[in-house]
């Protein structure tokens, strides 16, 4: 377990992805390697975390690629501790948004964070190679995307006067005091069903 800060391992992950550029932003490989915390199949770490980039950062040194490891390895064992119910994962901190920019904004970064949690839970899977009860965790992402995705048609509406509609923004605000106990129950449960060897049929 690290004794470092949340804001410290982030500074450090970002320094590494500043350093070595990817098309993935902070917030959408935090979510993925969250998914993949809490995926059926075992997998190496060490491997996982050059899987943004096309191809494997070249290092200048044996001390940059420590630092680069380093630093991911403190990100995935904090992400680790979200499994627990006293930690809960959150998704990153978002203003709610009044205009079509700053809503594009928002999608951009909510809906990548639920894709990526998606995405790395399922490894690659098709549903049907899930059991009930992993569809049924699948099914509470989808339906935080199908909310993102009916958001998206505001976009373009608030781009004339670019103010949002008064009930898109409330729309907003019930969709963001649900998602994060929805996403830190999802990681629970799956973490769960993932110990109990109960994720894949």
């Amino acid at each position: 377990m690290t004794t470092l800060s949340d804001t410290a391992i982030r500074e450090q992950v970002e320094n590494q992805l500043a350093l070595y550029p990817c098309t993935y932003d902070f917030a959408a490989i935090r979510a993925f390697l969250m998914g993949e915390t809490v995926a059926p199949a075992e997998i190496n770490p060490v491997a996982l975390f050059t899987i943004f980039w096309e191809e494997q950062p070249a290092f200048a040194d044996k001390a940059a690629s420590q630092t680069f490891y380093g630093a991911f390895t403190a990100f995935w064992h904090r992400l680790g501790e979200h499994t627990k119910k006293k930690s809960p994962f959150r998704l990153t901190r978002l203003d709610v948004p009044t205009t079509g920019a700053q809503l594009e904004h928002y999608l951009n970064v909510r809906g990548g964070e639920i894709n990526s949690l998606h995405a790395g839970f399922l490894q690659g899977k098709d549903s049907s190679e899930l059991t009930d009860e992993a569809c049924g965790l699948v099914a509470i992402l989808s339906a935080c995307s199908f909310v993102i995705q009916r958001l998206w048609g505001e976009v373009y509406v608030g781009t004339e006067s670019d103010q949002l509609d008064k009930d898109v923004v409330n729309q907003i605000k019930r969709f963001e005091s649900n998602v994060n106990k929805d996403v830190a129950n999802f990681v629970w449960k799956a973490a769960r069903l993932q110990q109990a060897g109960r994720i894949l049929r």
